[in-house]
């Protein structure tokens, strides 16, 4: 057999392989629609603001799954300028520090901590009412998405100033927000 021959040979049999794989029935098709570019995990978290006649849920689109410390860093930051516009407000401050948030069952434990003592009671004293059902629903609501299984929570917000001997503190459970808030931690657990 010439030179030739063998080199021509490995090319016309992976020429036969390639037709043969390309004929097996599988018809071609064109560009197909499905959606968004995958960008990662995308989730919907629900923050509760103030509005006429009380609290008012918010849902936002965030970049990872919901998780409680990112719903209460979020609720802290205040609404959006369309949240805003649609008369969602907040009676919570702006933090200077994030709040350390832990989870463990049914109950979530927030810390807010101050350096300075004179940003500790213009934070603090408002925590009441709807402030405080604000922090409790959306860290309630929060932990319902992270552990569906979990049935009823349990907020607990500690207040400390650098220094202070002892903590502020307050507490709520999930049975306290509306009822709009029950039922989609309910929709959560049912699947």
């Amino acid at each position: 057999m010439s030179p030739v021959h063998r080199a021509v040979r490995p090319a016309l049999l992976l020429l036969a392989g390639a037709l043969l794989l390309g004929a097996c029935g599988i018809p071609t098709t064109g560009v197909v629609g499905s959606g968004e570019p995958a960008t990662g995990i995308r989730s919907t978290i629900t923050l509760y603001f103030t509005g006429k006649g009380g609290l008012v849920a918010a849902p936002r689109r965030i970049p990872q799954r919901p998780r409680v410390e990112a719903a209460v860093r979020l609720l802290f930051q205040g609404p959006t300028r369309s949240e805003l516009s649609v008369g969602m407000g907040s009676l919570l401050r702006k933090l200077k520090k994030d709040p350390t948030v832990r989870t463990d069952g049914a109950k979530v434990s927030i810390e807010l901590r101050f350096d300075d003592p004179a940003d500790f009671p213009a934070t603090v004293k408002p925590l009441f009412g709807d402030a405080l059902a604000q922090v409790v629903c959306t860290a309630a609501g929060a932990r319902h998405a992270e552990d569906p299984d979990v049935v009823s929570v349990e907020v607990v917000i500690k207040a400390t100033v650098r220094g202070a001997k002892s903590p502020w503190s307050a507490e709520g459970r999930d049975a306290t927000c509306p009822a709009q808030a029950r039922r989609s931690a309910a929709a959560s657990r049912s699947g």
